[in-house]
């Protein structure tokens, strides 16, 4: 029951707050670093169509804000207007190039896109400027996949879990890659590795027992189990919102 109350009670908070925050909003806000912060407010709140407005007002006061382009594609990116998404982030990385949140930013909104190439383009862009960028080495990874380029997606999975030696998930794309390639033992190993990171990670135990069985069938002689049973490689990372889950966010305040 308190719990119930407690989330009532923020709920009206937050609708007090956002309502008010629209009322004064034509009066209070001068400048384009106002309407930013504002972005952000909203942002951190999930209201995202109120975000992106402010943010809209910031780049129009001034064009040269980056972090606004890069929070805009972000907030269009959650809305999915990815076109859209795509010309704001574009703004963001011409005026800050050496922008590694930016450049994986775009990449992400390009995937969204299908274009593929630029997408593993911009992830590279980001890498170059931040080589230790787990979720672009990842994403990287999950495109070449999609590419039937297992051999690149094995070398980019590789590269994020020597940067996150620690992210079960990591290990668990890197066993599916190897999985791909017929590298039986090098998947087990991987995806044991991944089970004992994270004990509740259900797809790397069943694909553990999968590649195991495989294993066995070989030593018997018996037949592998076919490329088209396999489970396919996960989706790339999304952006979250910054109320969300754990990942890479990229959001400016």
């Amino acid at each position: 029951m308190r719990k119930i109350i407690l989330l009532l009670l923020i709920s009206i908070s937050i609708l007090f707050v956002s309502g008010q925050v629209l009322a004064d909003s034509d009066t209070t806000l001068k400048t384009a670093r106002d309407h930013f912060e504002m972005g952000n407010a909203f942002y951190s709140f999930g209201i995202v169509d109120n975000a992106t407005r402010e943010y809209q007002i910031a780049v129009s006061m001034d064009p040269n804000m980056s972090d606004a382009w890069n929070n805009l594609g972000l907030t269009l990116t959650t809305q999915k207007r990815y076109t859209e998404a795509k010309a704001a982030l574009e703004n963001a990385t011409r005026l800050n190039s050496t922008d590694s949140e930016g450049w994986y930013n775009l990449g992400y909104t390009l995937g969204m896109l299908g274009n593929k190439s630029e997408e593993i383009a911009a992830y590279e862009k980001a890498i170059s400027f931040n080589p230790n960028m787990t979720i672009a080495w990842r994403n990287i990874g999950v495109v070449r996949y999609e590419q039937q380029n297992y051999t690149g997606a094995a070398d980019a999975l590789e590269r994020a879990t020597r940067s996150d030696p620690k992210s079960a998930i990591g290990w668990y794309y890197l066993g599916t890659v190897y999985e791909k390639t017929g590298n039986l033992t090098g998947a087990a190993d991987v995806l044991k590795h991944a089970v004992d990171l994270d004990k509740n990670l259900t797809m790397a135990k069943d694909r553990l027992k999968a590649v195991e069985k495989n294993l066995s069938n070989i030593t018997s002689s018996a037949p592998v189990q076919s490329a088209g049973k396999k489970t396919p490689l996960p989706a790339a990372i999304v952006i979250l919102s910054v109320i969300g889950a754990a990942a890479a966010i990229s959001f400016r305040r």
